[in-house]
């Protein structure tokens, strides 16, 4: 049962670390490509052999095609999956016309597959190229030549797959540390003002963007929450018990917190909580749900430690900072008011 489950590990397809470079990769590919199969067409040439010379040829041109058109930013004639499968065929071919030579193709390709498409489609290709062209050379150099041929395949292309899942650990750990506050595992601000960017429109327009995992419409709540008297708590016992109570604030709001939910740390004692499709009165109920199980619990031993809320509703009209802006207006109207205590941020304060 381990050894499958190894293997689907390995062969994850969803971990794409490449995507975000996919263009630029395609660009150099295609262009070092071109050069070399333009190469073997005048090799070829120079032996009369025909075929070989029109394949590597059309092959050049459709490559330097596509690494100009990304070099100018434009989209290229044919997709690069159309070109990795239109070579899948030449290699085959290649295989079939020139037995040994030919099935040498096949490791560079099975390269190119990985490196120039998104990683489901290069594995269903990769498998395809392995499968064909190991048949093709059984056919052509013997069936012995032709299991070498598959078992090398299938060998290279478990270990792309291995690099690819280390890169993309690494790639995720990096994403990590700079959006995560490291004291507390909460998002940071960068990654808050990402997230904004994201649901807010960038023109000014307090209109939700929809996502696939979000609502399509409908209300938005922003809360600002902060640790009421923090400071003295930070005087009296240190800064290492003060760091221990924001960790369990954290704890217990991301116990509460719906998934879609994400929480931010902003500033020293101080957080903002994003929830996305919440109506007011649903914020609000949350909002003081949230303060009295916060006010329960033992955040610091023998002594009560309180929080006060600010809430603030996206309106129609609203920037990102003028949504913000009112949370925090609410905010400092409940520290006003006495603390541990929500106040909602009325829409005439925007």
């Amino acid at each position: 049962m381990k050894f499958p489950s190894s293997l689907r590990a390995v062969m994850n397809v969803d971990n794409d670390a490449l995507a975000d470079h996919r263009n630029a990769i395609i660009m150099h590919l295609s262009a070092i490509g071109s050069v070399v199969m333009l190469s073997y067409a005048l090799w070829h040439l120079t032996y009369s052999r025909w075929p070989l010379v029109g394949l590597n040829a059309v092959v050049a041109g459709l490559l330097l095609n596509n690494a100009y058109a990304l070099r100018r930013a434009r989209r290229p004639l044919l997709p690069f999956w159309v070109l990795a499968s239109a070579m899948t065929v030449a290699v085959c071919a290649s295989t079939y016309l020139q037995g040994v030579p030919g099935m040498l193709w096949a490791f560079p390709m099975l390269f190119m597959c990985y490196f120039g498409l998104p990683r489901r489609l290069a594995t269903l290709l990769g498998g395809a190229l392995m499968v064909a062209s190991s048949g093709v050379a059984g056919m052509s150099v013997g069936p012995d030549l032709g299991m070498r041929l598959f078992v090398s395949l299938c060998f290279v292309m478990v270990m792309i797959n291995v690099v690819l899942n280390v890169i993309g650990g690494l790639q995720q750990a990096l994403v990590a540390q700079t959006i995560t506050d490291p004291l507390t595992g909460a998002y940071n601000r960068r990654h808050f003002q990402a997230q904004l960017d994201r649901w807010v429109d960038r023109d000014g327009v307090g209109s939700v963007v929809a996502e696939p995992q979000g609502p399509e419409a409908g209300d938005n709540a922003l809360f600002a929450i902060d640790i009421d008297h923090f400071k003295r708590i930070n005087d009296r016992h240190g800064h290492d018990v003060g760091d221990e109570v924001l960790r369990k604030v954290v704890a217990v709001v991301a116990a509460r917190k719906r998934a879609g939910d994400q929480l931010f740390r902003v500033g020293g004692e101080e957080f903002l909580l994003l929830l996305p499709g919440l109506p007011e009165q649903a914020a609000l109920n949350v909002a003081e749900e949230l303060r009295q199980r916060l006010a329960r619990t033992e955040l610091l031993p023998g002594e009560e430690v309180t929080v006060s809320i600010g809430v603030s509703m996206l309106g129609a009209g609203q920037s990102v900072q003028q949504w913000v802006k009112r949370a925090d207006i609410a905010l400092y109207d409940a520290k006003r008011s006495g603390r541990n205590r929500v106040s909602l941020a009325p829409v005439q304060q925007a």
